[in-house]
């Protein structure tokens, strides 16, 4: 008995082991974490606690309908006599029922229009957060590019250490070895304030994903912009094709139509309240010597000390306010898609003559770095070729920063998610 206990509790303690090590290769593993742009957008329009927020309105809304169009709940009457009065008069109880002419159907017409303005304010609030993903989502990219431009300089400026350490001794050489070995650890300093922006987008990316109840940290799949397959080719829309996708799918300019509709409706809400209700009430009545009987009336709200002029004019005025912020709308949106388009069209530009710039610049450092290399060249001279090349790629990630941000902001501008949902299958080309 006593040797399969010891066997039990060894296996046990087996079990336990193996358990942990697979749990720990788990959280070493990077890519467990690492997440596409579509998958980040999928994720948040499930989980978003903000967007989960929101769509509580949308019950709300329909609430309101339904309370529109309630009826008035009737009141139960009564009316006992007591003391010798009661003997020539009667005691009655019963029920009086309110009548609403005119009023629940506008009232729920006017509820109606109030859901389609929170149907679509939800959906303006998915769409407006996937833009913000896709914006967090290349900063913390940017970030991870600068880091590995600091990341690849540490390597050269080792190389440059190492080959100056290994050049004939001259009276430059003491100078050379203590130049390089400065830049190397100037170029530690600036990989740790790298690191850290890295782990600020990190958090910003997750922060903006706001997940409920998940403390996984995400990371982007995509390990720099340098790779391409981010940022790739899309064909430009001209004018007229993002101002038709504009007025179909910019979900503000609904939203507007919808506030219209409404503010339409509030004004028939409150003409209507000029429209008398009725009161119908019945009953039973009895004597006090006990002969039965029943009782009937009725009766009006007039509406005669109080026209409700003031709500009237009122709801005149919300309606030529959402008229002109409709018309306000659409005037902006066709200025800022023209000046836009063009931003988009230059940052465009820009980063295709910086791919070409940069691969000049590449081939300059690799000979530079071989010359130096065989003594044809002072380090002083590849030390400028070496930062010119530094800058070069500085500013490269610069004009990709400025070129998605016109592309965000276009997009922000037509109510599209890419310009795929523009074109037809057969001619698309988008990723970003």
């Amino acid at each position: 008995m006593k040797r399969f206990l010891v066997t039990i509790a060894v296996f046990m303690c087996i079990c336990s082991t193996a358990f942990a090590v697979e749990q720990n290769s788990g959280l070493l593993d990077d890519d467990k974490y690492k997440i596409d742009l579509q998958t980040a957008m999928d994720m948040a329009l499930v989980g978003n606690i903000e967007l989960q927020e929101q769509r509580k309105n949308l019950g709300i809304s329909q609430n309101d309908i339904k309370i529109a169009n309630a009826l008035k709940n009737p009141q139960f009457q009564s009316n006992f006599l007591v003391g010798q009065i009661a003997r020539g008069n009667s005691s009655q109880f019963g029920l009086m029922v309110p009548v609403e002419l005119a009023k629940r159907g506008v009232r729920k017409k006017s509820a109606e229009a109030g859901l389609s303005y929170t149907e679509n304010k939800i959906s303006d609030y998915e769409f407006k957060l996937k833009l913000r993903i896709k914006t967090s989502y290349f900063n913390l990219l940017l970030a991870k590019s600068d880091l590995k431009i600091m990341e690849e300089r540490k390597e050269l400026l080792e190389d440059l250490c190492e080959i100056t350490k290994h050049k004939p001794k001259n009276e430059n050489y003491q100078i050379d070895v203590l130049q390089a070995d400065m830049k190397l650890k100037k170029q530690l300093i600036q990989i740790n304030k790298a690191k850290a922006n890295v782990r600020t987008a990190q958090y910003n990316f997750n922060r903006v994903l706001n997940l409920e109840n998940n403390l996984t940290l995400y990371d982007t799949k995509e390990d720099s912009l340098f790779d391409k397959s981010f940022a790739a080719e899309f064909n430009l829309p001209d004018y007229e094709a993002l101002e038709n996708a504009a007025f179909t799918h910019r979900y503000d300019i609904k939203m507007a139509e919808s506030k219209i509709l409404k503010a339409k409706r509030d004004i028939d809400v409150v003409v209507r309240k000029r429209v008398p209700d009725l009161y119908i009430s019945g009953g039973y009545a009895f004597t006090h010597d006990g002969m039965p009987g029943a009782f009937v009336g009725a009766g009006v709200d007039l509406p005669s000390l109080y026209m409700y002029s003031p709500e009237i004019k009122n709801a005149k005025l919300n309606y030529e306010k959402a008229q002109l912020e409709y018309n306000s709308i659409i005037n902006i949106t066709k200025n800022i898609i023209h000046t836009n388009h063009d931003k988009l069209q230059i940052a465009k530009d820009n980063v295709q003559h910086y791919n070409s710039i940069l691969d000049e610049s590449n081939e300059i450092l690799k000979l530079s770095k071989q010359r130096y290399k065989k003594g044809k060249t002072p380090l002083t001279s590849l030390i400028v070729v070496e930062h010119a090349h530094q800058e070069l790629l500085n500013e490269y990630l610069s004009a990709m920063g400025v070129y998605y941000n016109a592309y965000i902001a276009l997009l922000q501008e037509i109510g599209v998610d890419n310009f795929s949902q523009i074109y037809s299958k057969d001619t698309e080309k988008e990723y970003l």
